[in-house]
């Protein structure tokens, strides 16, 4: 009958690779608890959890693009506004000043003056500058959009014209999200300025051919003019509510994006420190175990 080899071999190799492994888990979780993080690189978290890791990543990046964009356009739109609440007043009082030559109450000497001094407030507004961009020059953000050195004329007819206008024709759009895209500048060839710089161009012409009929005319078209601006500047007003109300919408997302991002990636501290535990007692016990094994004699197997 054939007797058996007794061993601890067999014994001490598993012992040996339990520690091991348990070593490895105690590691990798010590490492969570330090980091916070599930992993250190994608292949840590699994194909479908790097796959939706990124795609958050890809979202509040994205996200984070049409946040800032939307901040500089609501900038430029505040100013917008001030200036336009400018032009209002300026062009109220010149309401007042035609009226005033036409009723005789004024230095009809100095009216000229006066005009031009109207004039040059306006140019001064609308040739405000902000970060380098002229604000009422449409796409051409480089140049002035207003001529200051020529008074402003009126074409055939009593028609308001624009060759005052030094700006482009093309307006500036905003992508405020995927699905929104809006036109957000004032130029200075806006018809409600247009006729305000006919009603100047008129109220001097009417002033030299001292027409009471000509500052009529002149006194209507700023009117009309400054209606045009009061609805430019109501426009200007729904945009900003417009871009807020998207920005406040692309900042619930960037959260909810985060906080998904962070529910993928990001270690659940207690059940770490659980199982941070757990590794520990079984590397204690294993290597009391390995212990016991050492000290093993063939003759303890015998008894």
């Amino acid at each position: 009958m054939a007797v058996g080899r007794i061993s601890t071999f067999a014994l001490h190799q598993t012992t040996l690779r339990d520690t091991s492994k348990a070593q490895v888990n105690l590691a990798d979780l010590q490492q969570q608890l330090s980091s916070g993080q599930k992993s250190q690189d994608f292949a840590g978290l699994g194909g479908n959890d790097s796959e939706q890791f990124l795609l958050l990543e890809n979202k509040i990046a994205k996200t984070d693009i049409y946040l800032n964009n939307n901040k500089i356009v609501t900038t430029r739109l505040n100013a917008t506004d001030n200036i336009l609440s400018q032009v209002i007043e300026t062009a109220s009082n010149l309401k007042s000043l035609i009226s005033q030559r036409r009723n005789a109450a004024s230095n009809s000497a100095a009216f000229p003056e006066t005009l031009r001094g109207a004039w040059q407030s306006l140019v001064s507004q609308l040739n405000t500058s902000m970060e380098g961009r002229y604000l009422f020059s449409g796409t051409r953000t480089d140049t002035a959009p207003v001529n200051p050195d020529v008074f402003p004329t009126i074409g055939e007819d009593q028609v308001p014209n624009d060759d005052y206008y030094q700006g482009s024709e093309e307006n500036i759009n905003l992508r405020a999200d995927d699905n929104t895209e809006i036109t957000y500048n004032v130029r200075a060839d806006d018809e409600g300025i247009k006729k305000i710089f006919a009603g100047l161009a008129m109220a001097m012409k009417g002033h030299d051919n001292v027409s009471d009929a000509e500052l009529s005319k002149a006194y209507d078209l700023v009117e009309e003019g400054l209606d045009g601006v009061i609805s430019s500047r109501a426009i200007v007003n729904q945009n900003k509510i417009s871009v807020d109300t998207i920005n406040n919408r692309h900042e619930s997302f960037k959260l909810y994006f985060q906080e998904v991002k962070e529910s993928i990636g990001n270690a659940d501290l207690v059940s770490v420190s659980t199982q941070v535990a757990i590794n520990q007692g079984i590397l204690q016990a294993a290597f009391q175990a390995f212990a016991k094994i050492n000290s093993l004699k063939l003759s303890d197997f015998l008894r």
